[in-house]
């Protein structure tokens, strides 16, 4: 892993850490912050979380950003239909409807 890869992960974690209370980002603070879809993030920071590094972390936290991820990454139903449905992060403060 390159050393700018291991950076643009912390960047992400941190990210991911301060913004955990409020629910995530916005579309535009991570298109900003990291030239990222939303979908791209979450995939970024579950593969992170994944990984050796991210098993490092505060165990509490990786818990509540797996969580995070699970309940914002669209899922894939039998029928080949996706649901986008999310489902609010405990303690996080809900977004307003768009």
């Amino acid at each position: 892993m390159s050393t700018s890869s291991i950076i643009e992960d912390t960047r992400i974690i941190e990210f991911a850490r301060r913004w955990l209370p409020y629910g995530g980002g916005t579309t535009g603070d991570l298109l900003v912050e990291f030239g990222m879809t939303p979908a791209c993030y979450l995939a970024r920071l579950g593969k992170i979380l994944d990984s050796p590094a991210g098993r490092q972390l505060d165990p509490q936290l990786r818990a509540d950003l797996l969580t995070f991820v699970a309940t914002r990454t669209p899922t894939q139903h039998p029928t080949g239909s996706v649901s986008n449905r999310t489902v609010p992060v405990p303690g996080a403060t809900p977004s307003p409807a768009s």
